[in-house]
C-alpha cells in the first residue's frame, strides 16, 4: 500500500507514494529522492529543496527524526493502520478501564522510559526488563495514561509481579 498518514510532532499529513520518483502530500506533488548516506542518515530530495535527516526508529511505527538539526516525533502508518487506531482508541476512549501488567517472566528493570501521568499509545515502550541476559522491551498493551508505576530501576521481579497500570 502507498498511502500513508504521517504525523509530524501530531500535525497528520496525508502522503501518497506515486511512483519511484513522485509523490503527492496533502494533494501537491512532489518530485522526490532519498539517498542513503549511512545506516541512519538520508538526504532527501523534495523538487529542487535538500534535506539532512537523521532517523531513529522507536517502535513500529514511531520515529525520531532530526531534519536540518530540528528535532520531530514521526508517526507513519498506513490509511488502513490509521483507521484501525482510531477505532481502537475511539473505543478504548468511551469505556475506562484500570489494567495491571505483570511481568512475564523473573527479571531485573533496566530502565523505566515512563513515568505516572504519562501518556503511551498502544505499543509504545514503557520500561525494560532483563531476563536471562536479554532486554526485554515492555510495552503498552493499550492507549492510556500511566496510573501507577510499581517497581523501580534494578529491582528483581518474579514473574506475575505487578509492573505499572494503565487507566
Amino acid at each position: 500500500m502507498n498511502d500513508f498518514i504521517v504525523s509530524l510532532n501530531a500535525i497528520k499529513r496525508n502522503v501518497k507514494v506515486l511512483n519511484d520518483r513522485e509523490l503527492l502530500a496533502d494533494n501537491k506533488k512532489y518530485n522526490y529522492e532519498l539517498i542513503p548516506v549511512c545506516s541512519h542518515s538520508f538526504l532527501l530530495r523534495l523538487n529542487d529543496n535538500f534535506f539532512e535527516i537523521i532517523a531513529e526508529k522507536l517502535n513500529a511505527d514511531l520515529f525520531t527524526v532530526l531534519l536540518n538539526g530540528h528535532q520531530f516525533d514521526v508517526t507513519v502508518r498506513t490509511t488502513l493502520q490509521e483507521k484501525a487506531f482510531r477505532l481502537l482508541e475511539n473505543s478504548v476512549a468511551s469505556h475506562h478501564y484500570h489494567r495491571d501488567i505483570k511481568a512475564p517472566m523473573p527479571g531485573l528493570i533496566l530502565k523505566i522510559k515512563k513515568k505516572i501521568g504519562d501518556k503511551v499509545e498502544l505499543g509504545e515502550s514503557v520500561m525494560i526488563l532483563e531476563a536471562m541476559k536479554m532486554e526485554n522491551d515492555l510495552k503498552a498493551p493499550a492507549s492510556g495514561t500511566i496510573e501507577n508505576i510499581a517497581v523501580s530501576v534494578g529491582s528483581a521481579v518474579e514473574k506475575g509481579t505487578i509492573l505499572f497500570s494503565i487507566g
